[in-house]
């Protein structure tokens, strides 16, 4: 590579914000480059689940991000030549107590409001939809915009695109340090030598910290790990992408859908299943604070499994043939951090989606593309500034 190079825009990180940011970018004719520590999708993004999930989402513009960016799904899906997978399947949530189905009703109303459709099931509603569903279970709700892709396939194909449209992809590149004089970004220095841009995303997942340091900015990012089981492949078994109302409590620390159990508190415990193309079940899920340590553990994988027999007892007759474990980027109240930064012309952030990366990708691309090029967005993205932590 020559000692120095330049680009328009570069993206540092090469996960699926990254890699959409890329795509949007390019769409609107930016010259782009990707650096990437690592290799694409080697993060967050290559280890986690598909779940497109909306009725998951807070209400409030968390809820619109996602809906903004289910809307984009069909058209990523038509633009890349990578089978991403999509699925418009629809989602189950359900509920182990009659408080819990009370409560999952209550929150439909709200989304519905909202302008989501999500309807709550009875048992027998419910057994139509997932007949093997354990006779414990008092009922569900069902949101038929939710859907699934495969994550891995997302990110490659955006990269890829992006790469037909004029992109440059360093891999194997490590971000050394931001050069800013006069208050605005002039060139990112890394292990394969500088690259003057005036214009720089910092969408690195659980490094987005150590970047910001280097322009002496606090982006508080801690990784959060989740872990999740694969199974033998089988013929079809599940319909809809499938997670219980503790889902919801640990996910966005509602404390009417908690998990009453310390240990499963304490592991961040959530069921969650999809059945992918190939026909192979992913298990989930925990949201644990462990450092960096990515590593799966023998109780967080045992509670996973038992905790999910309890919704669907046919699991246990399914052999594991493996289980991984991926690093999130979680900002303080787990939502995204995007926008600009004070004093520090042609630096933006896009990172911080937590659990959230694979469903909110499209639209987090379109808007950091909106906001390099024209300075503004098409939706408001205020509430999720990174000032909103001051």
């Amino acid at each position: 590579m020559a000692d120095v190079l330049s680009s328009e825009v570069v993206v540092i990180g090469g996960g699926v914000i990254g890699a959409a940011t890329a795509y949007f970018l390019c769409k609107e004719g930016a010259e782009v480059m990707i650096v990437e520590a690592d290799d694409l999708s080697s993060g967050a993004s290559g280890a986690c689940d598909g779940f497109v999930s909306l009725q998951t989402k807070q209400l409030g513009g968390h809820l619109e991000m996602a809906r903004e960016s289910s809307q984009l799904f069909p058209s990523i899906v038509e633009e890349l030549e990578v089978d991403i997978e999509y699925n418009r399947c629809g989602g189950l949530m359900l509920a182990r107590t009659a408080e819990q189905l009370k409560e999952l009703k209550a929150r439909a109303k709200k989304l519905k409001a909202a302008g989501l459709d999500v309807e709550t099931l009875s048992p027998s509603e419910l057994k139509e939809r997932l007949p093997d569903v354990d006779k414990n279970v008092k009922g569900a709700s069902f949101c038929a915009e939710d859907s699934q892709v495969n994550p891995y396939k997302l990110t490659l194909g955006l990269a890829q695109r992006a790469q037909e449209m004029g992109a440059t992809i360093l891999k194997g590149c490590k971000v050394e340090n931001i050069v800013v004089t006069n208050n605005r970004v002039r060139e990112v220095d890394t292990s394969l030598g500088s690259i003057h841009s005036r214009r720089v995303v910092c969408a690195a997942g659980t490094g987005s910290n150590q970047i910001g340091k280097m322009i002496i900015v606090d982006i508080p990012i801690l990784p959060q790990r989740g872990q999740i089981l694969v199974t033998e492949s089988r013929d079809r078994l599940l319909d809809h992408i499938v997670s219980g109302a503790e889902y919801l409590g640990t996910k966005a620390n509602l404390a009417e859908f908690m998990p009453e159990d310390e240990e499963a508190q304490k592991l961040g415990l959530g069921f969650t299943a999809e059945q992918t193309a190939s026909g192979n079940i992913l298990i989930g899920s925990t949201r644990e604070f462990a450092g960096f340590d990515n590593n799966t553990t023998p109780d967080a994988i045992n509670a996973i499994a038992r905790n999910a027999i309890e919704f669907l007892p046919w699991i246990k007759d399914l052999d594991v043939i493996r289980s991984f474990a991926g690093l999130r980027p979680c900002s303080p109240d787990g939502m995204p951090i995007l926008g600009t930064v004070k004093g520090v012309k042609g630096f933006y952030i896009a990172t911080g989606h937590a659990g959230d990366g694979i469903c909110l990708a499209p639209i987090t691309g379109k808007l950091m593309s909106e906001l390099v090029l024209d300075g503004e967005t098409s939706m408001d993205i205020e509430p999720f500034s990174l000032y909103r932590f001051k």
